[in-house]
């Protein structure tokens, strides 16, 4: 497909760096820096051309990340590893809606960081615009026992662990969780639109190992 027929692209300058030209060509004005702010927050990073198609046996996301249209790859207008016309890769993939509802593609996760650029905020943040990043939790090998000694409780804290896996929603109009907030499947994290380093309403999903960087989310999307 040839980039100037995509109908919204996400440049996602807080993945991987751009030319002024690039920019200008895309829609943009000025030279925004990618380690520039104003706004907050700490970009996901980069991966390996290598890692798409992959699958990762111990990835806990599964499923589409909006509740709108599951499973319709023809809202896909970018997908990992594409390349900008400056030559740098694409470490996500993005889905061209405007207004929907973001959600949990695991079984449970903890909010790792939420931007909502309340007040005055012209929310940049590194180009990711309002966004939230979720950390996937999987139980403790001991979580029979574990539930049992907490009275049965399925969600004690403490049969719970942290799987290092994140799993990144940019460009949201919205944010509805806050940092340290337990969240489950399907839940909602916040609302897409075109905040940040965009060319129009989408949402950019990305999902980071934490041993191989930034990879596929196409194969769990099935």
């Amino acid at each position: 497909m040839i980039w100037w027929m995509i109908p919204f692209v996400c440049m996602c300058c807080a993945l991987a760096p751009s030319s002024m030209a690039t920019q200008q060509l895309l829609g943009y004005e000025g030279n925004y820096g990618y380690e520039e702010g104003p706004g907050n927050g700490v970009p996901p990073g980069a991966g390996d051309c290598n890692n798409a198609g992959v699958i990762y046996a111990d990835n806990p996301y599964q499923g589409w990340p909006v509740e709108y249209k599951p499973g319709d790859w023809s809202i896909v207008t970018f997908y990992y590893c594409n390349i900008y016309p400056d030559g740098s890769p694409h470490w996500g993939i993005d889905l061209g809606l405007d207004e929907q509802r973001i959600v949990v593609t695991t079984q449970r996760a903890v909010v790792r960081q939420a931007e909502a650029c309340d007040g005055n905020s012209t929310c940049w943040n590194y180009g990711m615009g309002r966004y939230v990043q979720i950390e996937a939790q999987i139980p403790v090998n001991s979580y029979d026992p574990c539930v049992a000694e907490h009275g049965g409780n399925l969600e004690a804290n403490e049969c719970w662990a942290d799987s290092g896996w994140l799993a990144t929603y940019m460009h949201l109009k919205e944010v509805r969780v806050d940092v340290g907030q337990i969240v489950h499947r399907e839940d909602g994290l916040g609302i897409t639109d075109n905040s940040g380093n965009s060319t129009g309403p989408h949402l950019h999903y990305q999902i980071n190992s934490p041993t191989a960087g930034a990879v596929d989310p196409a194969p769990t999307m099935r």
